[in-house]
């Protein structure tokens, strides 16, 4: 329990940093630039926020998994190094595609902007969070993300104060998602980027091909409101759910940190020494965290969206209701996704989960619009009902033949009884 602690706290603590510095950075764009300015940039990131998932490859999904069940050192630099360019190949293409599309979505003064911060969100994918989650140390988190991105926007803020040029943030944003993975390399490999071994990246990419389309179909919609806002209801509500999103994306902060707390604990140990009492203890500190997180999240989301954006660039409060449910939602099905499934080689199932999440919930958001904004959120929230019904529903049968076999193997024999 010790251990499980201190994990707790170096992965809560370190990236946490990284999710409050923004926080003094965003509230400039809406208050100095203007709300159709943070539309701009709202879409433009959830753009981005899908073209990062496209690059990750399934990575933060299937990464730590498999970098705390190698065998050595030497194997686990082997698979951050093979990750390095199977993700870095397709930020490249990825990151460009997006930044033709975003920069079609905004006002023309913004498309300039709008390319940028595409492409600087596409960078996300480059972090190193899943390779410290495996090796289970968040010392890494913070030398090699936590402290450049976090120097990145202490640069950007008075550089945008004082020239008034939103191009900085996207800049240095760039920057900084960049240069932790190739100092990290450095540390690894002694050079700023990892041998290149086609044959081994194009195995990785058909290894991580069915969670890589899990999490891009599961990305793609749940970053679909702001876009749907922008062009059904205008520059006022992609404002407007910009702001909501920024709360929600910072709540799920918190399922991520348990998640990737949890993951190594409960992975390394068997069915057979206790595994099974691991993902109880993991599935109820996962509910927890639904209930008071969604309630957090609907009740405080729209005090401090007013407080930092302002009071036309936050929505009404059944918005927040429905990322509420959403966050809810989405922490229950997390463990059983990256503790069961995907350790399991199920990974079939929560493509089937995202697929059918995807095909309910875009045509609810796009129907849900002509209630507004809180319509589409709706629609978020309902799409979310689906995946967890396919999750939970493989992840326990799972577990029910994993403890069937684990039973099986520690039960004496007939001739032992007798």
């Amino acid at each position: 329990m010790k251990v499980l602690l201190s994990r707790f706290a170096g992965f809560s603590a370190v990236p946490l940093i990284s999710f409050i510095a923004p926080l003094f950075l965003l509230p400039i764009i809406p208050n100095v630039f203007g709300l159709a300015a943070w539309g701009s940039v709202g879409t433009a990131q959830a753009v981005g926020t899908v073209c990062a998932i496209v690059a990750g490859f399934g990575w933060n999904i299937s990464g730590g998994a498999r970098i705390a069940l190698s065998a050595d050192d030497a194997a686990r630099r082997q698979i951050f190094g093979d990750s390095f360019w199977c993700r870095g190949l397709l930020v490249v293409a990825a990151g460009s595609v997006g930044a033709a599309l975003s920069s079609v979505l905004v006002p023309a003064e913004f498309r300039l902007v709008a390319a940028l911060v595409t492409l600087a969100t596409t960078a996300a994918a480059m972090t190193v969070v899943w390779y410290a989650v495996g090796v289970g140390n968040a010392r890494v988190v913070l030398l090699f993300e936590t402290l450049p991105v976090s120097i990145s926007v202490a640069l950007a803020i008075p550089l945008l104060l004082l020239t008034e040029q939103l191009l900085w943030y996207p800049i240095l944003t760039l920057i900084g998602f960049l240069t932790g993975p190739l100092l990290l390399n450095l540390r690894l490999y002694r050079r700023p980027l990892p041998p290149f071994a086609g044959r081994r990246i194009l195995r990785a990419y058909r290894a991580n091909l069915s969670v890589a389309a899990a999490e891009t179909i599961g990305g793609s919609y749940t970053s679909a409101p702001i876009p749907l806002a922008q062009g059904i209801l205008g520059a006022t509500a992609s404002g407007q759910a910009t702001s909501a999103d920024k709360f929600f994306r910072i709540a799920l902060f918190a399922v991520t940190v348990l998640s990737n707390t949890l993951q190594k604990w409960v992975l390394e140990v068997s069915y057979a020494h206790g595994r099974l009492r691991r993902h109880f203890v993991a599935f109820a500190l996962h509910a927890a965290l639904a209930l008071i997180g969604g309630a957090a999240l609907t009740v405080l989301g729209p005090v401090f969206s007013s407080l930092l954006f302002g009071e036309r660039a936050t929505p009404e409060i059944a918005v927040f209701l429905g990322f509420g449910a959403t966050f809810a939602l989405t922490s229950l099905t997390t463990p059983f996704i990256r503790n069961v499934l995907v350790p399991a080689g199920l990974n079939r199932y929560v493509l089937f989960g995202t697929l059918g999440a995807a095909l309910v919930g875009v045509p609810l958001m796009v129907f849900g619009a002509q209630w507004g904004l809180s319509g589409i959120i709706a629609g978020l929230a309902a799409s979310e009902l689906v995946i967890l019904a396919v999750v939970v529903t493989a992840g326990t049968h799972h577990l029910l033949l994993e403890r069937r076999s684990a039973f099986a193997l520690v039960a004496p024999a007939e001739g032992d009884i007798a």
